[in-house]
């Protein structure tokens, strides 16, 4: 995956605090470089306050920019004492930041080629971003977000995908909206219908064994451009710990005997699926 080597270190302002969804939110910050920078699936890692507890910085996909107004915001889910904090910030306050990290999607360079895009929960926040780019590469009209989540109601970005121009479908587990079932199960319908003579992309991110799953269908539709966005915890978020492993295979070798610990921060977090040994 493409990996840039632009990195910012910013005091950057926070201008907009949302709750977009139950315990989900969104901040929007002011830093011109990295709005600039960023690629869709890179991540920041942020300094939520000034003290020891917790002593190391928060991970955060780039959810969104606009290089224009020098703007980016993050996407998250409330669920410790990291992104409280930030959840708790005000307008007007600063955080430091680190970023953009990491990998990048890779979009390829046809333009008539079908893009499926499949998020599940916060992953909606990298493909956001996404879905926003190659729209701006190769246009809307071959661009479909897969968008899943347990019920209606924790449904992410859905309306930010329409407005975007693309095509959306949504699946939810409880049928409360949309098709009643995985997002996976939704992405083999689809992908059992496309145009087998168009070269079809698959992007995804959410939680692992969903991303498994994709992976799976994808190999199996004989799809072999198929990029997975890692969420995992990371203590530096520079390659120096190791403690955001994953099992990757050299070459991408179908069978994976000898695979070897890939760092998330710097090798990914953007993976094509054949590189990841899923044992």
């Amino acid at each position: 995956m493409s990996k840039p080597k632009n990195r910012v270190i910013a005091d950057c302002e926070i201008i907009e605090q949302t709750e977009i969804a139950p315990h989900v939110f969104r901040s929007a910050l002011v830093e011109p470089a990295i709005a600039r920078v960023s690629r869709p699936g890179q991540f920041v890692n942020v300094r939520v306050c000034d003290c020891y507890d917790p002593l190391l910085r928060r991970p955060f996909s780039v959810h969104a920019v606009d290089p224009e107004k020098g703007t980016f915001s993050l996407l998250y889910d409330v669920v410790g004492r990291g992104t409280t904090l930030l959840m708790n910030k005000r307008v007007g306050d600063t955080v430091n930041i680190v970023g953009p990290l990491g990998s990048s999607f890779d979009v390829g360079r046809n333009r008539g080629a079908m893009h499926v895009l499949v998020a599940g929960g916060c992953g909606a926040a990298p493909i956001h971003f996404l879905s926003d780019w190659i729209c701006r590469e190769h246009g809307c009209d071959n661009v479909t977000v897969l968008v899943g989540a347990k019920t209606g109601t924790g449904l992410l970005c859905e309306r930010e995908f329409v407005a975007h121009g693309v095509k959306v479908k949504v699946a939810t587990e409880d049928g409360s909206f949309g098709y009643k079932g995985l997002v996976t199960q939704l992405l083999q319908k689809h992908l059992a219908e496309r145009d087998l003579s168009v070269e079809t992309r698959v992007y995804s991110c959410g939680p692992m064994p969903m991303m498994r799953e994709v992976a799976r269908i994808s190999h199996e539709q004989s799809i072999y451009a198929c990029q997975l966005s890692l969420e995992r915890a990371m203590a530096c978020g520079v390659g120096v710990c190791m403690g955001c492993v994953v099992r990757a295979c050299p070459e991408h070798e179908a069978a994976c005997d000898e695979w070897y610990y890939s760092r998330i921060c710097t090798d990914g977090p953007v993976y094509n699926a054949m590189e990841l040994s899923w044992e």
